[in-house]
């Protein structure tokens, strides 16, 4: 905790110092996901996502901005548990794919795994993830970062059709933004999410945890259920009742953070004011260890 408070207070810091400058003047913030503790035997999982841009750092823990990173060790850093094995380490895993990256204790802690393969990392945005508590005590995963509005460099994500004879898939996705935007913002009516009559033949956008979700109704062309915004750093299902699959690609309205260019004669600006974001998950599930959870 206090190696990720330390990157949150360096990300002010740069943060601050670039907007001396006619260049990027970026909005920095963090989530907090609380991981219920697990108990011997069994392993806890809670679902999140990753709401910001990452910047790598190095040693010395000062983001170098600009240089950003999919990598584990560098969004996630010492915060999981680390252990000789990965069936005891705490993990953290890409739910879609099933990538995954542990701290082995047999290399001075250092991450290993699919998700930190060949230095570039494979923490991509627009996917959910779990956090695998095995450590046997409350633990607090902290995501600090960039608060981005302009979805650039947002992958699309292929929303899989249902196989028959089931009537559903579930898409595990999270979005890549900062700010608690409406469910009729997301731009999902556009990239072929497709409405009913009712919730039971809607496509649907579902919250992994605390069971809130939104469809869109046909009969009054109008979105209904009780997810009514995103929260950031959340998991959700995309929920596809339809026999065509469809390809997502979200469209952030935000406006880019960037300072005016004018020369010599730019008017220089404050510093960007801190997005400071803190959500806390409700409790999880248990099971046994080596289990997968599949919400549903």
């Amino acid at each position: 905790m206090k190696n990720v408070l330390v990157v949150v207070v360096c990300l002010l810091l740069v943060a601050s110092a670039f907007a001396l400058e006619s260049g990027p003047s970026n909005k920095v913030g963090y989530v907090k996901v609380t991981i219920q503790a697990n108990t011997p035997g069994t392993t806890t999982s809670v679902p999140f996502g990753l709401p910001f841009i990452f910047w790598s750092v190095p040693t010395g823990n000062i983001p170098s901005y600009g240089d950003t990173t999919k990598l584990p060790s560098m969004i996630v850093g010492t915060q999981a548990k680390c252990s000789s094995s990965s069936s005891v380490a705490d993990n953290i895993v890409r739910q879609t794919g099933g990538a995954s990256a542990w701290r082995n204790s047999n290399v001075s802690c250092a991450w290993t795994g699919s998700l930190q393969t060949s230095g570039t990392g494979q923490m991509i945005p627009g996917h959910a993830y779990w956090y695998r508590n095995r450590s046997g005590v409350l633990r607090y995963l902290v995501l600090a970062g960039e608060a981005d509005t302009t979805a650039v460099g947002i992958p699309s994500r292929v929303i899989n059709a249902p196989t028959p004879p089931a009537t559903s898939a579930n898409t595990a996705y999270s979005w890549r933004e900062p700010r608690a935007v409406a469910r009729n913002q997301l731009n999902l009516r556009a990239q072929g999410f497709t409405g009913d009559i009712s919730a039971s033949s809607s496509d649907q956008v579902a919250a992994q945890t605390g069971g809130t979700s939104c469809y869109y109704r046909t009969t009054d062309a109008t979105w209904q259920g009780s997810l009514t915004a995103l929260t950031p750093g959340w998991a959700y299902w995309i929920r596809n009742r339809h026999p065509a699959a469809w390809t997502y690609t979200y469209l952030a309205n935000g406006q880019q953070l960037t300072m005016p260019e004018g020369g010599g004669d730019a008017v220089k600006q404050p510093a960007a004011r801190t997005s400071v974001i803190e959500r806390t998950a409700p409790p999880a599930q248990k099971v046994p260890s080596g289990t997968v959870i599949n919400r549903k």
